[in-house]
């Protein structure tokens, strides 16, 4: 990879114990893991659709989660033609105790709160019934109190560094929770109109004033 890209991966180390350390959630930016011997590594990442097979990209992310956290007759048949003609390569598999499953950023293709249910749940089903192996990648930074009902979950977050008009991504992956997003100085540094990012900021701290 450092090869095709032309640049230098920063390694993360990540020690799994089975029952103990088994479920990560990461919070923030880009990651990287070198995966442990497992019987199968199933992964939830990227964004694609299919127009002409009617599969938007949020479909395609559902049913490659259900294919990993489960089939069930009748529906598997279903889900398995679907996923096929979606991914004509995919051969779905469903997570065992012995898997590694990796998951990018689930639920972001629908509304913030239907999202983090959907996030919340997968991730408890996957700690407490399939107790595998898991990456779990995610910005819904609430996500992180699943590891005070969890024993086997465990928060790690993506370290940065800001300041007023930068923002240096140092890829280092470090124990706890992330404190802060950093999807507006993104879009500032993007270069949208001053405006924008006022307005933005001003909708974004009313939002968290009305939840707390």
């Amino acid at each position: 990879m450092e090869a095709d890209a032309d640049t230098a991966f920063i390694p993360n180390d990540i020690t799994f114990v089975q029952g103990e350390k088994s479920f990560y959630i990461i919070t923030d930016q880009t990651w990287a893991a070198s995966p442990p011997s497992s019987a199968s590594i199933l992964a939830r990442v990227g964004a694609g659709d299919s127009q002409v097979k009617g599969v938007s990209t949020f479909m395609a992310e559902m049913l490659e989660t259900a294919a990993i956290c489960g089939k069930s007759q009748p529906l598997w048949v279903r889900l398995e033609a679907e996923l096929r003609a979606h991914h004509p390569s995919c051969r779905p598999q469903s997570a065992s105790a012995a898997s590694l499953i990796i998951i990018d950023e689930l639920g972001r293709g629908t509304s913030t709160y239907d999202g983090f249910g959907l996030a919340w749940a997968i991730s408890q089903h996957v700690a407490s019934r399939i107790g595998c192996f898991c990456l779990f990648a995610t910005h819904f930074h609430e996500l992180t109190a699943l590891a005070a009902q969890q024993p086997a979950v465990h928060n790690l977050h993506v370290t940065a560094l800001t300041s007023q008009d930068a923002l240096t991504m140092l890829y280092r992956v470090r124990p706890g929770v992330c404190d802060q997003s950093f999807g507006i100085h993104v879009a500032e540094m993007a270069g949208f109109p001053p405006a924008v990012v006022a307005m933005a900021k001003e909708k974004a701290e009313e939002l968290e004033e009305f939840q707390e």
